[in-house]
């Protein structure tokens, strides 16, 4: 049975301009300018040829009759810049620097020469957009190896912009069922565009700001930008933020390094509950443990000079950390058959104001229970019951429960994350000047952490359910994508930029849960019962831009379609579940209700009101009362039930 949602997104942009306008593809650039002469008229049919020397890259054109030229369709590098013409002298701009998604403009003038002389310029001088009216910044290479990241994650650098905002950062406000991490200029979080080489990244399951399906490297990032408002047709999806992110290309040079990044868990202070629990058992005053490690590598070079490049990196992670988790656990006084309550609106209530009843005390407070059907067990205190109850740990804090029979166990949970990522892309200049040019480009992520929230504690803490157990629930991301792409320049006025996607999000929740199982209310269980849970979600990406210059028009058309299907498939309701439910007794009551068990009813100081839950929850336990039943029954696309514990898509 499969979840199957074709999702079709065809968005066709026809853009039809007095002058000339930017990219068609929002994973490449583009750059124009005017020539013009001493006196500050425009020179036509000048010579303009680009060139990326690292790549062999080479593009020529000429200037219009209004001395205008452009190039379009370019992918974001360092270029050259080269211009002549008859009876001027030859000007050649270096290090021209044009990043993604941010059309450059660059004006040549000329002078007169009677010889042949050249006139260089050398410097990256800042290109400002005069193009479009989109806002937004591009960060290159350099500044994303000089920023500081916090454990690397390009997304404190992509919040840094007028108009974003983001918070991501904090527990309090986001979780990972919850997708409002950031906004762009007010939009949806869900609303943002995230793209990778031109193609979809977008988390199709939770729709975070900027966070794509993929997670890549820093070090295997040639640059990324994020469009915050008026953003052009060719640039998304959506009405939120545009953020494009484009990966290294390999060149005509070996380069590449190492890196290792490691912090320590020297000089940490103590959680303060985990101090007083410390404390209160003798133990030594120690925090918790905190160390991660980032490490990683990368390189790339010619495979044929000017023709063909490969470019590889892998970075790994481990966070070695422990999370203060807190369970409710049965009280010592539980533990042994014994239940105490306030009592101090009843005359016979002891000085203290808490009376204990004992296992003896119980049995003959539950005359109607016997060993013929209805009580197999013996009336008072179930001994399968008591049997469980040991498996427990002994509680060290009130800070949850009741402070008298449920009470609370805290300690320190191991949080294990581990991270690996892999890139490798592949350049082919298909002749000799790169007009046609071809990359492929693959990504595998392999994450496993242990996650630090369980919806199914009483107190949402993750970790282990009890020290020594494994991670109540642990996710794991084998995602992994591929990205095509093809431009063929097929004259000066003519580029068409073709590229395919297939992103394969797999997520998958290993919880702990194997069979069926009776849940104390209002207590943790002794071993975590967490479902799985797997999530597939393949896309399939077509985009196809075409820009052809004609005169002083640039007319620019393109599609994009998108298939996505949603796979998913859960245990959390592949088994029966029963609880020792007060609420499901007769009258939905224990304490003042004059029943089996109620204190008052058997001359016994009566419950305070106020405890009155607080008192039929653990009792109701304590007697192994199973009021509450649900059976789940799945069945196939034929009507056959499935069998418990299968997985229902």
């Amino acid at each position: 049975m499969r979840s199957r949602l074709p999702v079709v997104a065809l968005l066709v942009g026809f853009c039809l301009a007095c002058g000339v306008i930017g990219s068609a593809q929002s994973a490449t650039t583009s750059l124009r300018g005017t020539a013009y002469d001493p006196n500050g008229a425009v020179v036509s049919g000048a010579s303009i040829m680009l060139t990326n020397p690292a790549t062999g890259f080479t593009r020529n054109v000429k200037t219009d009759g209004q001395g205008v030229y452009q190039f379009l369709d370019l992918p974001p590098a360092t270029y050259e810049l080269t211009v002549s013409s008859p009876g001027f002298a030859t000007v050649k701009e270096t290090g021209l620097q044009l990043l993604v998604s941010s059309p450059g403009t660059v004006n040549i003038k000329l002078q007169v020469a009677g010889a042949a002389v050249t006139v260089e310029v050398a410097g990256s001088a800042p290109l400002v957009n005069t193009v479009n009216a989109s806002l937004g910044h591009a960060f290159d290479s350099v500044q994303i190896a000089d920023l500081p990241f916090e454990g690397r994650d390009p997304t404190g650098i992509l919040s840094l912009q007028p108009g974003v905002a983001f918070t991501g950062n904090s527990q309090h406000i986001s979780s990972a069922s919850d997708s409002r991490s950031g906004a762009v200029n007010g939009a949806r979080s869900d609303q943002t565009n995230v793209i990778l080489d031109g193609v979809d990244n977008n988390d199709q399951t939770l729709g975070t700001a900027f966070q794509g399906a993929l997670r890549v490297p820093l070090d295997s990032l040639e640059e990324f930008k994020v469009t915050t408002a008026n953003a052009d047709a060719d640039a998304g999806r959506s009405s939120g933020g545009q953020v494009s992110l484009v990966t290294k290309s390999g060149t005509n040079k070996i380069h590449g390094g190492t890196y290792i990044y490691n912090r320590s868990g020297i000089g940490e202070a103590n959680d303060w509950f985990s101090e007083q629990a410390q404390v209160a058992a003798g133990l030594s005053n120690r925090p918790p443990h905190l160390v991660r490690n980032t490490f990683g590598a990368f390189v790339g070079g010619p495979i044929i000079k000017d023709r063909l490049f490969f470019f590889a990196d892998y970075e790994g992670g481990r966070l070695r950390q422990n999370l203060q988790a807190t369970r409710i656990v049965p009280s010592d006084t539980l533990r042994i058959g014994s239940i105490s309550y306030p009592c101090t609106q009843d005359p016979t209530c002891p000085s203290s104001g808490v009376n204990t009843l004992t296992a003896a005390d119980l049995a003959t407070m539950d005359p109607n229970c016997t060993s013929l059907g209805t009580c197999p067990n013996g009336p008072g205190a179930n001994p399968a019951v008591m049997a469980i109850f040991q498996k427990y740990p002994h509680p060290n804090t009130d800070s949850v429960g009741d402070g008298l029979n449920y009470r609370g166990f805290t300690f320190s949970s191991p949080l294990p994350q581990k991270l690996d990522v892999y890139v490798a892309k592949l350049d082919y200049n298909l002749t000799s000047n790169g007009n046609h040019r071809l990359f492929v480009r693959g990504v595998l992520d392999s994450d496993r952490t242990a996650l630090s929230s369980d919806p199914s504690s009483i107190t949402g803490d993750g970790g282990s359910q009890f020290a020594g157990d494994p991670a109540n629930r642990t996710s794991v991301d084998t995602s992994k994508g591929l990205s095509v792409g093809y431009t063929a320049t097929v004259s000066g006025t003519l580029i068409n930029d073709f590229r395919f996607g297939y992103v394969r999000q797999a997520l998958v929740t290993l919880g702990q849960q194997s069979q069926h199982f009776v849940h104390f209310r209002g207590m943790d269980d002794p071993t975590a019962e967490t479902p799985t849970t797997n999530v597939h979600v393949p896309v399939k990406n077509w985009v196809d831009d075409i820009t052809k210059v004609k005169g002083s028009h640039t007319l620019q058309f393109g599609v994009n379609l998108r298939q996505i299907d949603n796979i998913h498939q859960s245990n959390s309701t592949s088994f029966f579940t029963a609880f020792t439910n007060a609420f499901w007794l007769a009258g939905s009551c224990i304490a003042g209700c004059g029943t089996s068990l109620d204190p008052a009813a058997f001359a016994r100081p009566a419950v305070d009101g106020s405890f009155s839950t607080s008192y039929d929850f653990p009792m109701t336990a304590l007697a192994g009362l199973v009021t509450e039943v649900g059976s789940n029954y799945n069945l196939n696309k034929s009507l056959t039930p499935l069998p418990e514990g299968a997985p229902v898509p």
